[in-house]
């Protein structure tokens, strides 16, 4: 444990020292080397279930008031309002840094499992674990350094460190979309088979969760056979939904931690200014599309003394946003997929068995007429069942390959406009500046 102690204690100060990308190590780090040490390493939910805020940021769920934005941290007004070559050269990019230290604790587990002889099922489903955790930060790294759907044919020729060791070298490999997907999907396909079906703690993750993931990703990557395979997977090992009829609005929070939807916990990164009741409010257009009945409205939802209306409606139970893996986001990957594949009526059949679950007793069931139709019932769906989860991002990417629904977004400030199109370059960030001296 002391081993165990002593690299815990390096990944504190590799997250929270300025210089540690600018220094070159002198020491050779201790490594766990029993399977409870590699477990407590790996259980390390605070570092390991987060994911990006950019994204959120940079989507269309929430506005700011000109105050606020001027307010925000420079390097967060600049992803706000979308500026291009947004990094100073000393700017340390907390996502960036966040998801590597990610892979490096990954890294390090799978390496010191290699060293165990002791090869049942614990050492299965933690290499399962560390396997997941990798796939997991690789994908986020790539919805925004690395392009999107909706920047298919600018051969951008983009590429991301890639780091399979957990050797600190100065010059790391690069990797480009293909070679980066491709360690996600191996990644993440050799944990579904090594995972428990079932784990102790939803801060773990477990086969379904790699289903889930797996499922999230395809449709990100517009794989849409493999996302309702993944999706349809996932849900044979739980399909639970909650009743919103049965939950008060009254509550500070609606939602618990560890409810029955949750597959995997995760949360995005903090921003003080998400949960502002006088400089930030929810976008007009999203609150727009919850129509009489849907109980996702004041469940999700509130409104300040100011006329600000703020987000509450997080999975994670309380203020900050829940990131995780969820059954509802699987029905929906399910629906969309479904009909994507030409089998409207059973897109719909899904999509109804979660909408029963989330309108007042007077709901009536939705009916397709063609795939468009569909689609864009699906789609807004998602935008208000998943808002504020950090999948918005990643959806405006896929969806702007798409002439039916590409999105426009527009921000206001000091007097300026400020567009983001549906295949700006910009909805890709380059490498952080301060990172470009090691390649």
């Amino acid at each position: 444990m002391k081993k165990l102690f002593l690299w815990i204690t390096f990944c504190f100060c590799l997250g929270g020292c300025d210089q540690y990308l600018d220094e070159k190590p002198i020491k050779a780090i201790d490594t766990p080397d029993s399977l409870g040490a590699i477990e407590a390493l790996l259980d390390n939910s605070g570092s390991l279930n987060t994911y990006p805020t950019i994204p959120v940021v940079m989507g269309d769920e929430f506005l700011s008031s000109e105050a606020a934005i001027s307010s925000m941290e420079l390097l967060e007004r600049k992803f706000y309002l979308w500026m291009p070559q947004p990094f100073q050269p000393d700017d340390l990019v907390y996502d960036w840094r966040d998801c590597y230290n990610q892979i490096q604790n990954a890294n390090v587990a799978l390496e010191s499992l290699e060293r165990i002889p002791e090869r049942g099922s614990k050492w299965e489903e933690l290499k399962g674990a560390a396997l997941f955790y990798r796939a997991h930060a690789y994908f986020n790294l790539s919805t925004i350094f690395l392009d999107g759907p909706n920047l298919q044919g600018k051969n951008l020729a983009l590429k991301i460190p890639v780091r399979k060791t957990s050797k600190i070298v100065l010059k790391p490999e690069l990797g480009d979309k293909k070679s980066i997907e491709e360690i996600i999907q191996d990644d993440l396909q050799l944990a579904a088979q090594l995972l428990p079906i079932s784990g102790a703690y939803a801060t773990r993750p477990n086969k379904q969760a790699a289903k889930a993931l797996l499922a999230r990703i395809f449709l990100a990557w517009e794989e849409y056979e493999l996302a309702l395979s993944a999706s349809e997977e996932a849900l044979q090992l739980g399909d639970e939904l909650m009743d919103y009829k049965e939950l008060s609005s009254s509550s500070n929070y609606a939602f618990t931690r560890f409810n029955q939807e949750v597959i995997w916990h995760s949360r995005i990164g903090g921003t003080s200014y998400f949960s502002s009741q006088s400089g930030f409010q929810v976008s007009e257009d999203l609150l727009d599309l919850y129509k009489e009945g849907d109980l996702r409205r004041a469940l999700f939802y509130i409104e300040r003394s100011s006329g600000y209306i703020n987000f509450r409606g997080s999975y994670y139970g309380g203020r900050p946003l829940f990131s995780g893996l969820a059954v509802d986001e699987l029905y929906l990957i399910l629906a969309e997929s479904l009909v994507r594949k030409g089998r409207i009526e059973e897109g719909a059949e899904i999509l109804n068995a979660l909408l029963i679950n989330r309108y007042s007793e007077a709901f009536i069931p939705v009916s397709f007429t063609d795939e468009t139709q569909a689609l864009q019932v699906i789609l807004e769906e998602r935008r208000k069942e998943l808002a504020f989860r950090g999948l918005r991002w990643s959806d405006l990417r896929r969806l702007n390959n798409d002439e039916r629904f590409k999105t426009t977004l527009t921000r206001n400030y000091e007097g300026q406009e400020y567009k983001l199109l549906p295949n700006s370059e910009k909805y890709v960030l380059p490498i952080p500046a301060r990172e470009l001296s090691f390649y």
